[in-house]
């Protein structure tokens, strides 16, 4: 699916008209038009304005994925850089890396409740 027609979807889905969108965003609605139809492309900046205004990826405008939320990660750069490793790991790998988040999922609870600390 092309970014311009996945625009029209989410334009679509939220109820709301081009010209709605167009004012939300301080757009020319002729510009918003140029961009669900394919005949313009957006830069970066409002590539991330759509991204947020619908609360979706750039990757899912962009075609790049079929999932249109946001995870977590994408916006704690920690774990951003954990799935980065865990993506260049053997399977056997990952799995123990997995293995050790549960221990130390295990071991953090088990922590909280002899320190009667709450997070």
């Amino acid at each position: 699916m092309s970014f311009g027609e996945r625009l029209k979807q989410l334009i679509d889905e939220n109820g709301i008209t081009q010209r709605q969108l167009s004012r939300e965003l301080n757009m020319a609605p002729t510009t918003l038009s140029g961009y669900a139809n394919g005949y313009r492309e957006p830069d970066f900046f409002t590539l991330t304005q759509f991204a947020d205004y619908f609360q979706v990826s750039v990757d899912y405008l962009i075609g790049y994925s079929e999932h249109p939320y946001r995870t977590r990660a994408s916006r704690d750069l920690a774990a951003e850089r954990l799935l980065y490793y865990y993506e260049k790991l053997s399977p056997d790998s990952r799995e123990l890396l997995l293995d050790e988040a549960r221990l130390l999922l295990k071991y953090n609870r088990s922590g909280r409740k002899e320190t009667g600390k709450k997070t």
